[in-house]
């Protein structure tokens, strides 16, 4: 019968440092486009913030708008989150204050306002 020693045990491997490298790059590249894409996302949910402060006299399309490109930029850090592995999206919604109607709405903005930008 043969028994293999626990893996703790085992010689560790030398690690390429070329591979190390390009990981290491890989990941900070990661970051930064999530770090980009979270400002992006805190300037959409401003403009929205102000458009929704101006009240009733508001436009509706506008606010349309803004919505579906805030939903969109949502989306986009949704997706970059879910590259780089972090988990527990309702916190970091809930920390950014994303209302409930551009949670609903995350993906790209629709066809019939795309035309409006």
């Amino acid at each position: 019968m043969f028994v293999r020693p626990p893996q703790i045990l085992a010689p560790k491997k030398q690690a390429d440092p070329l591979s190390e490298a390009l990981e290491q790059e890989i990941l900070s590249e990661k970051i930064a486009t999530l770090s980009r894409l979270n400002k992006k996302l805190e300037a959409a949910l401003a403009h929205l913030a102000a458009e929704e402060a101006k009240g009733p006299q508001a436009c509706a399309h506008t606010h349309a708008l803004l919505q579906a490109q805030a939903g969109e930029a949502l989306w986009h850090v949704i997706i970059q989150r879910e590259i780089a592995g972090l988990t527990g999206l309702k916190g970091f919604l809930d920390e950014m204050g994303v209302p409930r109607e551009v949670r609903l709405n995350a993906g790209p903005v629709p066809p019939h306002l795309r035309n409006c930008r």
